[in-house]
């Protein structure tokens, strides 16, 4: 009997024994479930997208830009930057449309002359706090200075227009690399063959078209603000002379500056007025091209014309996030990177100064730019650059009418009176 009691206690204890486990894991299993149910709601923070437009059409400063942004956006939990290219000839009208539309982009990368025009439509906002002035060098942050002393961008850098000729083709028709635009235009001449064009000049309806003539233009005593003048008829009769005998190439007129720069890579064109650093373009399409690079052929001292590009803040609804790329973009390391990609000389005094410890055949480019002159920085300066590169393109094409000159001084005054 006490055995078989003993039996029945120690067969009852694992019955409990397991009654509890049961009970234990129909208590926990929802606990875990739960615990599991929250790890799965945890969000990560959405991130704000930024949209960049840009408008370089060349390889090397589209990687590079594309590196800095990823580097960027890696560096960033809370942002991400997105990057859109619009061809150079439909970039003022696209931005412009985009401004009127209220669909603007959160950053823009701009050329420097139309700064003051974008500001004029309400595009920039400023972005004074980003810009240590001290840092930069006076040339560079006129174009994006405010009225009242602020600043409506971050200079990027400078470069100026420079003259590149073809050596061997020089030599193959014994010709001296010209010095002054007479020589220039008979050289053209010398030059041309079958399979080869003297030179070539832009006249797309792109800032590009003024930023070549203007050298010429005021090489001459020429100027925009008194366009029909006989020393400005001079400047136009250069490109005329060009065209009419064949020395230029027509098919100019649809190319960019980038499309002449290739055609010169490719030994197609003898001689070239293209922006300083486009010798790492040249090389990567014919690592065997000889060809030496010199001051505009346009007198002494040769007169060259500034350019350069500004980063820009263009909507308000995240100008507090779009800065924080400004910010970036300003450290020394990332100016560093692009200035060298794009083949400019640094807006910073202290890179500058590096450029030219590092890369002694920069300094040509600084001797260039000492004697270069900026363009004009108002609101109307899209229009007049449009205006000018329609009678270039009419000359080029030989179209032009007698009164080409008196026709556009009348449409700058009005392109002046209605920014007013």
């Amino acid at each position: 009997m006490n055995k078989g009691r003993r039996r029945e206690r120690g067969t009852a204890l694992p019955v409990v024994t397991a009654g509890l486990i049961l009970m234990m894991t129909l208590l926990l299993v929802p606990m875990m479930l739960e615990g599991c149910g929250s790890k799965k709601e945890v969000e990560v923070p959405e991130k704000t997208v930024l949209d960049l437009w840009y408008y370089w059409d060349v390889p090397g400063p589209r990687r590079c830009l594309a590196q800095l942004v990823e580097e960027f956006n890696s560096q960033n939990q809370e942002l991400e930057i997105r990057t859109r290219y619009v061809p150079d000839e439909d970039f003022r009208k696209t931005l412009a449309l985009a401004v009127a539309d209220d669909e603007i982009p959160d950053l823009a990368i701009v050329d420097s002359s139309d700064v003051q025009y974008y500001d004029s439509m309400g595009a920039l906002q400023d972005v004074t706090d980003c810009v240590n002035e001290e840092e930069y060098l006076e040339l560079a942050l006129a174009s994006c200075r405010k009225k009242d002393g602020g600043y409506l961008g971050l200079p990027l850098g400078v470069n100026c227009l420079v003259f590149y000729y073809n050596t061997d083709i020089l030599a193959r028709a014994h010709v001296k690399p010209p010095k002054t635009l007479e020589e220039f235009v008979e050289a053209a001449h010398v030059l041309t063959s079958d399979t080869v064009y003297g030179c070539a000049f832009p006249s797309l309806q792109s800032e590009e078209s003024i930023y070549c003539f203007l050298p010429i233009l005021w090489s001459r005593g020429g100027s925009l603000a008194q366009i029909n003048t006989p020393e400005s008829a001079e400047a136009f009769d250069v490109i005329r002379r060009l065209a009419v005998d064949g020395s230029l190439s027509v098919s100019s007129v649809n190319m960019t500056l980038t499309d002449i720069t290739r055609e010169f890579a490719n030994e197609r064109l003898a001689m070239v007025l293209a922006v300083s650093g486009s010798e790492t373009l040249i090389r990567e399409i014919n690592p065997e091209i000889n060809f030496q690079v010199a001051p505009i052929p346009n007198g002494s001292p040769s007169i060259s014309v500034v350019g350069g590009e500004v980063l820009t803040v263009t909507s308000q609804d995240h100008a507090q996030e779009a800065e924080a790329f400004l910010h970036f973009m300003a450290e020394q390391e990332q100016v560093k990177v692009y200035t060298e990609a794009l083949g400019y000389l640094s807006a910073r005094q202290d890179v500058l100064d590096w450029q030219m410890a590092e890369d002694h055949s920069k300094r040509k480019y600084l001797s260039y730019l000492r004697t270069a002159r900026t363009r004009s920085f108002t609101p109307y300066w899209p229009s007049v650059s449009l205006l000018v590169a329609d009678a270039i393109n009419q000359v080029i094409l030989q179209e032009d009418p007698p009164d080409i000159l008196e026709q556009l001084a009348e449409n700058i005054r009005r392109a002046q009176g209605e920014s007013q």
